[in-house]
């Protein structure tokens, strides 16, 4: 398998007149890699990716696909691409069989098959008229769409936002499938946390246009801690000194500290220094999002 990285970002800046959609954005997205771009809404995840895919030129800086710079690449390069929006771009005189006709078209590495299982496993039906299909229905056949050719870079835009649990646990066990391939690379942006911690093995916080985290989802987990301090007798300290702390709740004889540091030994140290009772445990998934965005 190629070390050159499939997406390369640098410097990458995006205006929109006065908005600042993205800023100084550096990234190198590995073969094989499952990134889940996180975020709140408006942040500049979609905005990524369409340079990604080249259907925005940058400001200032630029992004390589698959080494070519990605408003050059040609139609063998984005054939090799998957991208599913939460906007749907379907045609709605067409029906579902046609649909799926006209996008296999442009593929030779089309799977009948597994476009085939996907349109009953979504419960989909070949002469449905597009434009009678549901909003979550129309999700569903994006993802048909996006993934039947089994693309090496698949980009996922909300992808489950419109889709019941039901349909959704279908989803996420496709993705499960299609994760299995080593060469694959997927970028998958959602809000729902619970399920890309799933299958994600790297983290991508943008907020505000701007890089506020990248790294592999098992070494964030290590690094953030809740700490429940307890004084031993009258009030804790009024300053309490912790290296990382971001969030601090004093209350009296109490406290609870949220803090990031790397360095395991070290926060153990400074803990027992406080001369109090603590209780150290590790912030959940959500918990080091909401921390990151918001410090809360």
């Amino acid at each position: 398998m190629t070390t050159q990285p499939v997406i390369k970002v640098r410097k990458l800046c995006k205006d929109f007149k006065s908005n600042h959609a993205l800023q100084d954005i550096n990234l190198d997205i590995a073969p094989g890699s499952v990134v889940g771009v996180l975020g709140p809404n408006g942040c500049g995840k979609t905005t990524l990716f369409k340079h990604i895919i080249g259907l925005l030129q940058p400001s200032r800086g630029g992004v390589e696909t698959f080494g070519t710079e990605a408003s050059k690449l040609d139609g063998k390069q984005m054939a090799r691409i998957g991208y599913v929006s939460q906007q749907s771009e379907l045609l709605d005189w067409l029906t579902v069989g046609e649909t799926i006709n006209f996008t296999q078209a442009h593929y030779l590495q089309w799977d009948e098959a597994l476009a085939h299982r996907l349109l009953e496993d979504f419960k989909l039906k070949n002469n449905q008229k597009v434009g009678g299909l549901s909003v979550g229905q129309k999700q569903r056949l994006s993802i048909v769409l996006g993934v039947s050719h089994r693309p090496e870079l698949l980009i996922l835009d909300e992808p489950a936002a419109s889709l019941d649990p039901v349909v959704r646990q279908d989803f996420l066990d496709l993705l499960m499938e299609l994760i299995q391939d080593p060469g694959r690379t997927i970028l998958i942006s959602s809000h729902i946390l619970t399920d890309v911690q799933k299958i994600i093995d790297k983290v991508l916080i943008i907020d505000e246009g701007q890089v506020h985290c990248f790294q592999d989802l098992d070494d964030l987990r290590e690094e953030y801690y809740r700490i429940n301090l307890r004084s031993l007798g009258g009030n804790l300290p009024a300053n309490i000194t912790l290296q990382g702390l971001k969030n601090l709740d004093h209350q009296g004889a109490s406290a609870v500290a949220k803090i990031h540091n790397p360095d395991a030994e070290l926060v153990r140290r400074e803990v027992a220094a406080l001369n109090c009772q603590a209780d150290i445990d590790r912030l959940d998934f959500e918990e080091i999002y909401r921390l990151i965005v918001s410090g809360k």
